[in-house]
This record gives C-alpha cells, structure tokens and sequence, in this order.
C-alpha cells in the first residue's frame, strides 16, 4: 500500500488521486486467479489462462513498451532519441561531493525499506526519490535530468539488495522477487535460513556478503564497458527502433510459457494503458499493484489468520505504526493545506 501511494503521488504529482486510483486499480488486477490460501477461482470467468493471474512480463512489456510504440506510429519523427556518443562514464568528483548527503541517505533508505519484509527495491527507489524531491533546492527539475533524482533513485535500488538479506537470512522471509529467487537457490543447496543459521553454517552470511561485494564490482566493470557500446542502440530513428521493440516484445511475452494468451494479454494490456494514459493516468503505479498485490494480499489475510480476525496487530505492532504514518504522511503531503503550511513556513523562516 504504502509502495503504491508513494508511487502514484510520484508519477502524477498534480493530480496524486489518479496516480493512487490506477494504484489501487492494479490491486484489483491482481487479485485474478486461484485464492493462494483456499483455492478459490477469482473474477476467472472460466478461462483457463486466468487461473494464474496476470503474469507480470506481459504487465510490464504491455504497460510500458506499447504506449510508446502507438505515440511514435502516430507522430514518428526521424531523430534519434538519445546523444550520439557519451565521451564520460566515470561521473566527476565534484557531482559526487556535491550529492553527498543524498548517497548517504538514499542508501541508508535502501537498506531500511529492504530490510522490510515485502518492500523490495521498487518501494526504496521511489521513496528514496520522493525524499530528495522534497529535500531539493530545486525540485521542479526532477524528471528532466535531475542528478540528485538519479542517484537517489539508484543508491536505494542498490542498497536495497543488503537490506533484504537481513529479514532473508534471519526469518526466512524473502523481501522481493530477486529475494525469493535467492531462498529458492539457498534451499537447493541445504541451507535454511531462519535464528539457527550462524549455528548450523557459521561461515555461511560472511561468504554471503562477500560475494554480495564481488557482484557489486562485477556490475560496475560491466557498466563501465558496456555504456559507450548500448548508447549507441539509441541512435536508431525511432521509426525503426520502436518495430524492432515490438518484435521482442511479442517474443518476450510467448517466450514466458510459450503461450499465446501472454501475447494476446500484452496486446490488450498495452491498449488499456495507452488509453488510461491519454486520460491522464499514470501507468507505473498500476503495474506496481499488479506487481505487490499477490504479495500483499496473501500476506495480510496470513495476518489475520495468525490474530484470528483481528487487525488489531495492524495499528499496535511498531513496523505497522511506521508504515501507517508513512502512509498518512504521504497522502497528506499531496494536500493543499499541508504546501500552503510549506509556503508559509518558509517566508517565515526567511524572515527571521
């Protein structure tokens, strides 16, 4: 929930109750398919392919891919979308010793939301932008280029991967998709995290870490060499780059499954979204429900079970509290009283 507010007041920031509204949508979305808990059939209507819900590379292929294939097929243009050439991968020291305090937060709000249960990195990147954003001198320059937006963003992706080894190896709870492939890997091997870990493998989180580090160092290696090669991908005309997008896009989605449906499902999601954004909806924030809705939905009916009921647990455990008043505070900020309070603090401050 709280990933879905905070992305949807990101993606449209005038109009927050669309961004929250196409959120809240794809959390209907999600609830497509067989009840994870009692095996019920939900809004299937008796269509096989259904029964597993809305895979997510369709959504994602579907939702953000066609859109922008329909734009460019309606208004092509024969310009390229991106420079030439980049002469500069390394960033210069005087960004990074001007953005300080922005890496040091951002990571920092990376590892906190990924040491939630069920946040993953999407929820630290869009919260580690919203907080720069509101933190900028210079805020209406996010979403043009913005350097402090960018490394925000990918400081909390980044950090975010550390943070959900913690409730990974000491409850057994992945955080994310990436997480859960990891257990999967981990469980393979005979490992089971949980309180017994560092008893049973003592050796085993050091060398978690360890090669957690390496990675890390292999990604940027990789980066480095393969920028200059990839930007040059974008000197393609778009009116020829976006027929070769939609070409993978079909393959992408048949390659899930090896079914049709997936490809018949991206060519009808893609529609949807193209008309919602005409209207002025975001379609970030719908993906995101499609994505943690199952997540959350099986997750809070495992809590009430567990409270027998009661979602009292809801608003006295401390995560929960925080998590309410993050969310409070999210949809509050998006409220004319609480800029007018800003402008007013600020003239005051000023004054003084």
């Amino acid at each position: 929930l709280f990933g879905v507010l905070i992305c949807g007041s990101l993606t449209s920031p005038d109009t927050p109750l669309k961004g929250w509204i196409a959120g809240f949508l794809g959390l209907l979305m999600a609830t497509v398919g067989i009840d994870p808990l009692q095996g019920y059939y939900r809004f299937t209507f008796g269509v096989p392919d259904l029964f597993s819900g809305f895979d997510v590379i369709p959504v994602i292929l579907g939702g953000f891919a066609f859109p922008q294939i329909i734009r460019t097929l309606r208004s092509p243009a024969s310009r390229s979308l991106g420079p030439s050439s980049i002469t500069r991968v390394l960033p210069r020291w005087s960004v990074l010793r001007r953005n300080w305090r922005v890496i040091i937060r951002s990571g920092l709000v990376g590892v906190g939301v990924g040491s939630i249960p069920g946040a993953g990195e999407d929820i630290a990147a869009w919260m580690s932008y919203d907080i720069a954003k509101k933190a900028s001198k210079e805020p209406e320059k996010f979403g043009k280029g913005a350097m402090e937006g960018v490394i925000s963003a990918e400081t909390a992706n980044n950090s975010c991967i550390g943070g959900a080894l913690i409730p990974l190896l000491t409850l057994g709870v992945p955080g994310s998709p990436p997480a859960a492939m990891l257990l999967g890997a981990i469980w393979l091997h005979g490992v089971r995290p949980g309180p017994m870990l560092s008893f049973e493998f003592p050796t085993f989180i050091p060398q978690m870490a360890a090669t957690l580090f390496w990675a890390s160092l292999t990604m940027l290696v990789c980066g480095f060499a393969m920028s200059k090669l990839t930007i040059r991908v974008l000197r393609i005309p778009p009116t020829i780059f976006m027929p070769i997008v939609a070409f993978f896009a079909v393959i992408g989605s048949y390659a899930l499954g090896l079914r049709i449906f997936n490809v018949q499902m991206m060519f009808l999601f893609g529609i949807f979204a193209y008309l919602l954004e005409e209207m002025g909806y975001p379609i970030a924030p719908l993906v995101i429900g499609i994505i943690l809705g199952p997540m959350a939905d099986a997750n809070i009916r495992r809590a009430l079970i567990v409270s027998q009921g009661s979602i009292t647990p809801f608003f006295t455990r401390p995560v929960a509290l925080v998590l309410l008043a993050l969310i409070f505070f999210s949809v509050m900020s998006q409220t004319d009283a609480y800029r007018n309070f800003r402008i007013k603090l600020g003239k005051r401050l000023r004054s003084k």
